[in-house]
């Protein structure tokens, strides 16, 4: 049972895909709005929440590079994951052919990219910090529309003209909670790591054969230059199993010979 006292950091602001995520993921608990990720995880570092709620990867825009930099810190861990499916839509308080002007995200107007170019000819557009922000400024006069939530359009009293106008009707966010406390080793199918290794010839590939000596399946991997030195990389990585798996313990100690550091950011 989640105590109602229980703080939840996520980003903000209200209404926005995050807020949503984390009213999923914490229904009983009480959520804080930050105005970006790094807040939320300082506010963990802090101990002002408890936990945290972020995106970490989007189905058609890959991941987000802000969530992965503070996993860098090796300060934190992901305790769940989940997933949150992304409907963009046209809200307003008149229709289409009315509207001079639309609102929205950055991330917004390229999920949307196609319909608007088959059904926004010569409406401006206009790029704001959140798609909330592009809801409540649609909400001051019948000639704006917003590109934004279902959710954002019932705080905002707006009507939703189009629904799920995305060029991917399948876009999903990723978000993980995170704290600054792991899971219990044998809890989770699957487990996060960071890792680097040394700036030589094979060492990539030698580092990631462990899994494949352990019989461990490699479900993701991706790059992040190490901003310490230029042109070296950090290695950001998913797999099966969790870290009190036999095998999974054999693979990392293994993995730990081929590289500088590494990083666990926890099985969930």
């Amino acid at each position: 049972m989640v105590l109602t006292s229980t703080k939840i950091a996520y980003l903000g602001p209200q209404t926005s895909f995050s807020h949503e995520a984390a009213l999923i993921a914490f229904p009983n608990s009480v959520l804080i709005e930050k105005n970006s990720i790094s807040q939320v995880f300082d506010s963990i570092e802090k101990n002002e929440c408890d936990k945290g709620v972020v995106p970490i990867e989007n189905s058609t825009g890959g991941s987000v590079p802000f969530t992965l930099d503070e996993f860098v810190k090796g300060k934190f861990f992901i305790n769940k994951e989940f997933f949150v499916e992304i409907k963009q839509c046209l809200l307003g308080n008149s229709s289409l052919k009315n509207i001079k002007k639309i609102y929205s995200h950055p991330q917004g107007f390229s999920q949307c990219n196609e319909w608007l170019k088959k059904n926004a000819q010569g409406i401006e557009l206009i790029e704001t910090t959140s798609t909330s922000k592009a809801a409540e400024l649609a909400s001051q006069n019948n000639e704006f529309g917003a590109i934004a939530s279902e959710f954002a359009a019932k705080k905002f009293g707006l009507k939703v003209i189009e629904n799920n106008i995305n060029d991917d009707k399948e876009n999903s966010t990723r978000f993980v909670v995170v704290s600054s406390k792991k899971n219990e080793e044998k809890l989770g199918t699957k487990t996060s790591i960071i890792f680097g290794v040394k700036n030589e010839p094979g060492s990539l590939f030698n580092a990631i054969e462990s899994f494949k000596t352990f019989g461990v399946n490699m479900t993701k991997i991706e790059s992040r230059p190490l901003k310490k030195k230029k042109w070296e990389y950090l290695f950001f990585i998913d797999f099966d199993g969790n870290t009190a798996k036999s095998k999974v313990k054999k693979a990392l100690a293994e993995l730990n010979k081929h590289c500088v550091e590494v990083i666990v950011l926890g099985s969930y």
